[in-house]
């Protein structure tokens, strides 16, 4: 489900054209407001585009680019027949790339002096995609009833490349979607542009329901499981795409030459023509169950990969294997998955590897108590890295290869008097099996002790 800015005005920015990094961000279903004499909203098409962004995505360079649209229907703010619109170049800068001769829905901030802004933090976009705020937005100009909530329904698969699918992210025509509260239940029916609209929705928490096409369900992308309900106060509105993301299931296990499932591992999953050996869709493992899960698989024909990058360390020692364990793509079983189906016994089996070991690192502190953040840092002899699991406050458990030698030392921060601090360096031999356990000393003062409550 992807939402938007809902209580359409005022566009709250919470980024700029000279930010380093880009972070946006919107509130939830809110009172609705109305269009204010300072906002400038248009339907327009991209004429010329001077200065343009760099077409790989990557940093645009100094300047802004300029683009110039024809105003093909006003909503807001502008009597122009045609206007310039800034936006920046690429590099996490928040910058809006429109394409010349495209037709977009265009909300812009006034910067500085006269000068218009587009943002991806905005609700600009292209006319395909405002099938569902533009009758809103004109209800709105032209003093007519608003919808409470409002959006797009389309079928969705996962949003990994590894997996993507042109039978999905279709839009859903004549669908029935409904709004559930404990004692109401409030129904809209999709359009050809897969629109839907509730109007005169009173507060209260809802929940989203349909009649969806087989095998399809509304999930969350990502994050998976169930739409969230939703709160509305009074006179909301409130626009929220709505994904129906396929049924289907995967369920892997990784074994290792023992059989029994690997304390870590990383699986991928991909379509079968779109293997590659970076990427794809990466689930983590179920530490308590031993496996891994691909909800919300479409149909279609997978490969499953362990150790896709092939690269070999003390927490994933096993070589590349895809399912059922084999070396070679070209060998790989491949899983097919039938709309709705669930696979659920896909084991890859690994085998040769590098000799690891394990070893544990305990904290503790010269004077006081050692700091409330602290973590281990370690670096083999050939340039391997280690992660450390917590198995109590200070101690860690961490894999080591038994041919490598490794430099630790620990890293900590202490909350109380916002210090960092560090522990002194020592070798770990990881072909010295006589020792498991090894002390990393915070020397001097490190976080003050807590003092123990008076009876």
């Amino acid at each position: 489900m992807t939402v938007r800015l809902l209580a359409l005005l005022p566009i709250m920015l919470l980024c700029s054209q000279f930010s380093l990094a880009c972070s946006c961000g919107g509130p939830g279903p809110q009172v609705c407001g109305g269009l204010s004499a300072t906002d400038v909203i248009f339907v327009g098409t991209v004429l010329d585009i001077e200065n343009p962004p760099s077409d790989d995505g990557g940093l645009g360079g100094p300047g802004l680019s300029r683009y110039h649209f024809r105003i093909d229907e006003n909503i807001a703010g502008t009597g122009s027949k045609e206007i310039d619109v800034y936006s920046g170049r690429g590099g996490a800068d928040c910058s809006y790339h429109f394409r010349q001769n495209e037709q977009y829905l265009v909300f812009p901030y006034k910067g500085d002096g006269s000068r218009l802004f587009a943002t991806i933090c905005s609700p600009t976009r292209w006319i395909e995609q405002a099938q569902a705020v533009l009758p809103q937005l004109r209800a709105m100009r032209d003093h007519q009833r608003i919808a409470s909530v409002y959006g797009i329904l389309r079928s969705a698969q996962q949003p990994y490349a590894s997996v993507s699918d042109d039978l999905l992210g279709k839009v859903l025509s004549n669908t029935r979607v409904e709004l559930r509260s404990e004692d109401k239940t409030f129904v809209a029916v999709t359009d050809a542009s897969g629109a839907y609209a509730f109007y005169d929705m009173p507060q209260g928490e809802y929940h989203f329901f349909g009649n969806l096409p087989e095998h399809l369900e509304f999930a969350q992308e990502i994050l998976g499981g169930p739409l969230p309900p939703l709160k509305l106060p009074d006179h909301a509105c409130y626009e929220t795409d709505l994904t129906a993301l396929p049924t289907g299931r995967i369920r892997v296990r990784v074994l290792g030459p023992d059989g029994k499932p690997l304390a870590f591992a990383s699986v991928f999953l991909f379509r079968r023509d779109k293997y590659a050996p970076d990427g794809g869709w990466y689930e983590a493992q179920d530490l308590e169950k031993g496996h891994f899960e691909f909800e919300n698989v479409g149909p279609g024909d997978y490969i499953l990969v362990s150790n896709n990058t092939g690269r070999l360390d003390a927490e994933e020692p096993y070589p590349r294997t895809f399912y059922p364990g084999v070396a070679d793509l070209k060998s790989a079983k491949i899983i097919h998955l039938e709309g709705g189906q669930k696979f659920d016994d896909a084991d890859i089996k690994v085998s040769g590897g590098l000799p690891t070991r394990k070893i544990t690192v305990r904290f503790v502190a010269e004077i006081g108590e050692i700091p409330d953040i602290n973590y281990v840092e370690g670096r083999g002899s050939g340039g391997q890295s280690t992660l450390e699991q917590e198995v109590a406050p200070g101690v860690y458990s961490i894999s080591i290869l038994k041919d490598v030698r490794y430099d630790l030392h620990g890293q900590g921060y202490c909350s109380a008097t916002h210090k960092e601090s560090a522990t002194e360096s020592i070798q770990v031999d990881g072909s010295d099996d006589r020792t498991t356990e090894f002390t990393l000393t915070f020397r001097g003062a490190s976080c003050p002790r807590t003092k123990t409550p008076s009876k």
